[in-house]
């Protein structure tokens, strides 16, 4: 649980990191298509805003889903701790 915890926060820092990138050029590709347009913020008709979203969406669920994991790790970690005595 400990290492798919660490996979997500991985994960989480990944997509958090392509967010902050897109934010600073200004300009967002998607990340799992089949198309290569790149989206640009200043285009009134671009999926920009839509890209950022789901950038920040996944790396909070990551995240989360990373400190539940470590979070249920202890708990189980002190179920067997108890069990032991």
């Amino acid at each position: 649980m400990r290492l798919f915890a660490i996979a997500c926060f991985a994960g989480a820092i990944f997509y958090g990191w392509t967010a902050v990138d897109a934010l600073r050029s200004g300009a967002v590709r998607p990340l799992g298509s089949s198309s290569n347009v790149e989206q640009r913020r200043d285009d009134p008709n671009s999926k920009f805003a839509r890209f950022m979203f789901a950038r920040w969406l996944c790396a909070g669920g990551f995240a989360a889903l990373g400190g539940v994991m470590l979070w249920f790790a202890g708990r189980f970690d002190r179920l067997e701790d108890d069990a032991q005595k």
